[in-house]
């Protein structure tokens, strides 16, 4: 790295205009620009979440609840309230949801776990104990649950989105990771990369209690929190009924930017955003790390320096070895968070916290083509709204058609019975009536109509199966049972297909979940400060050890997501090869029942323990070492008995 120049650079920084696109106020001032980037980011996703509540629509809500012009011309109605009018029932047959059962049954059927590589191969003991304690966070979030609900989101919407931090919660201080609602999130909207790094704005809204922001924000001043407190005039946190629907209405849908939708709420407004700065580049060559400084401390690198010189020089090192500081200056691109009020009152700023130097949020956009997303339940809607109008029509034709019409001739009618007694009669089982046919006149007869024959039935197997084709979720993938005949390699076949299908969206989704665990293994570095005793729960409890923060907090790992060893097709080969190694001698039954995944290998090692206790603990009135009198006497009674003659 190129040395500055100390004469030029004590000229140049102290006296050029600073590069700060930070505004540096009083507490609590407002910041309207920043405010205004949060709003114009979130204006500019309103068609998305449109796009998004309707692919939300089509798999769980109203598949008829799109809104056509009114026949009457009066406004809009729904398509459903439409077939109302019209005297029909909106049938639907709901496949979209069926399919992405079957995609979240194929991502928990291969379950993966984060492991950890330590860059450097001789400290590859550090990289296990930071694959357990990321297996801890996993087990304290509940991260496969997690990670499937938000693979729901991914399928639904083409986004999803992770936060990460630290603090005190559920009565342990440790690392948390969360959700994030795709309605409540914004982000910058010059994005064109895939991999989300040219990103340089991101954050949410939030709606939280008076006093919880107040305990939040006030840093334990009382002045502090009643200066939240007026920010805040309209809140009403004494009123105890707010929604009066739960599990029914969705009160995200109509989300404003700046007044929560429940008024007993607080909205704060979390921003991220990425600023720049002038700042100087270290080069500290006797320990090797790259340090930023702030242009005030310059002063300080250059006494650094002079005093490394003596030193350095007393110890006969020349001049061109000496091991000092050098320094560039450069503009340093930083992240900076904002937690703000709808008014543009800043509750909290500064630059980022975290060890990783980001923002806390991981998301990733699927595809992300153009700067345009396009979510998988969005490329079959079209086949779901062709289904539902095939079974609508057909139902509709069934009911309006006959079905069983009796013709009866009137001069038919015999003149001792009604008409009345004769559609009785002839709905009874076994009735008679007698009646005296006519010439010219034909005989009663009843219609029914053929329904089958209108074309529906056939087009509704080839929008099925065009809906298969274009989600790629084949039959054999949802379990349904193959036709008869069908081979089994062919069945394997059509499962592995459907699986390669998935495999992009799949990868994908893997490349947000690397992301968001490697801040949670930053986040491990810089929160856990003392030794703590990790404990797996489960089958994996032999990977329980101790946390050595001193060892690992200034380690760099590389962190990849394999297949977890708690699958079953895994834990089958293991079982197996434990088998066949203690066949041949190669290991013992207990290492075998330890190692393996058995169901009964704890019970049947508790049982192995005591009775190796039992037989090794004395005998009571037996010194160590001594023979019991009745083994002693079975000895004797061997010894006296005749040997057998030998053959």
């Amino acid at each position: 790295m190129r040395k500055a120049n100390p004469k030029l650079s004590a000229k140049l920084f102290p006296k050029t205009k600073k590069i700060d696109t930070v505004q540096h106020n009083d507490s609590f001032s407002r910041n309207s620009n920043v405010l205004m980037d949060a709003y114009n980011a979130w204006t500019g996703l309103e068609q998305f979440r449109i796009k998004a509540r309707r692919n939300e629509m089509y798999t769980f809500d109203d598949q008829w609840g799109d809104r056509i012009e009114n026949p009457d011309g009066r406004g809009t109605i729904t398509e459903s309230q439409h077939i109302k009018n019209q005297g029909s029932v909106p049938l639907q047959n709901n496949r979209i949801r069926g399919i992405v059962r079957s995609v979240l049954g194929v991502f928990s059927g291969t379950q993966t776990e984060p492991v950890c590589v330590s860059r450097d191969r001789d400290k590859q003991a550090r990289g296990e104990m930071m694959s357990t304690t990321l297996q801890y966070v996993y087990q304290l979030n509940k991260l496969w649950e997690v990670d499937r609900r938000n693979l729901e989101y991914f399928l639904i919407t083409g986004t999803a989105f992770f936060k990460s931090s630290f603090g005190y919660r559920n009565g342990k201080n440790d690392v948390w990771t969360d959700i994030v609602n795709y309605n409540t999130v914004f982000f910058d909207n010059h994005m064109t990369d895939p991999r989300h790094w040219d990103c340089h704005l991101v954050g949410e809204i939030h709606d939280l209690g008076l006093y919880d922001v107040m305990a939040q924000f006030s840093n334990g001043k009382k002045e502090t929190a009643e200066t939240i407190r007026s920010f805040y005039r309209s809140a009403n946190p004494n009123r105890t009924i707010s929604y009066l629907e739960n599990l029914t209405k969705d009160y995200k849908r109509h989300l404003n930017f700046f007044i929560p939708s429940d008024d007993t709420r607080c909205r704060v407004i979390e921003v991220w955003k990425k600023e720049s700065k002038e700042r100087l580049l270290v080069h500290d060559k006797l320990s090797g790390e790259l340090q930023k400084f702030e242009i005030d401390e310059l002063n300080l690198i250059k006494s650094e320096n002079n005093k490394r010189i003596q030193e350095q020089g007393a110890q006969g090192v020349q001049s061109d070895d000496m091991k000092l500081l050098d320094y560039e200056w450069f503009i340093d691109n930083y992240w900076y968070y904002y937690y703000m009020t709808p008014t543009g009152e800043v509750l909290k700023e500064g630059e980022t916290p975290y060890w990783h130097e980001s923002h806390p949020y991981s998301f990733k956009i699927y595809p992300f083509y153009n700067g345009r997303v396009y979510p998988f339940v969005s490329d079959f809607i079209d086949q779901q709204r062709y289904i539902n109008r095939l079974i609508t029509t057909q139902d509709f034709i069934t009911r309006n058609s006959a079905k069983g019409v009796l013709m009866f001739p009137e001069d038919a009618k015999p003149d001792n019975m009604t008409m009345e007694e004769i559609a009785e009669e002839w709905t009874t089982t076994g009735g008679i009536i007698y009646y005296k046919p006519k010439v010219g006149i034909p005989a009663p007869q009843q219609i029914i109509a053929n329904t089958t024959q209108t074309g529906n039935f056939e087009m509704l197997n080839m929008q099925l199966k065009l809906l298969e084709d274009i989600s790629g979720v084949q039959g054999a993938m949802q379990g349904q049972t193959p036709a008869s005949g069908t081979p089994a390699a062919l069945f394997a076949q059509q499962i592995q297909q459907g699986n390669n299908s998935l495999i992009d969206m799949f990868e994908s989704y893997k490349t947000v979940r690397e992301d968001r665990d490697m801040k949670n293994l930053k986040l491990i570095q810089q929160s856990y400060k003392e030794d703590r005793y990790i404990n797996i729960v489960g089958k994996d409890a032999e990977r329980n050890t101790v946390y050595k923060a001193s060892e690992v907090q200034n380690t760099e790992f590389d962190l990849s997501i394999v297949e977890s060893s708690s699958t079953p097709a895994y834990r089958m080969i293991v079982n197996d090869m434990l088998l066949n190694l203690q066949k041949e001698g190669q290991i013992s039954l207990r290492a075998m029942l330890r190692v393996g995944d058995f169901t009964f290998s704890d019970k049947l090692l508790q049982e192995l323990d005591a009775e190796q206790q039992q037989a090794q603990a004395p005998q009571p009135g037996i010194a160590q070492g001594q023979v019991s009198p009745q083994v002693q006497q079975q000895i004797n009674a061997g010894m006296q008995q005749p040997q057998a003659p030998q053959q």
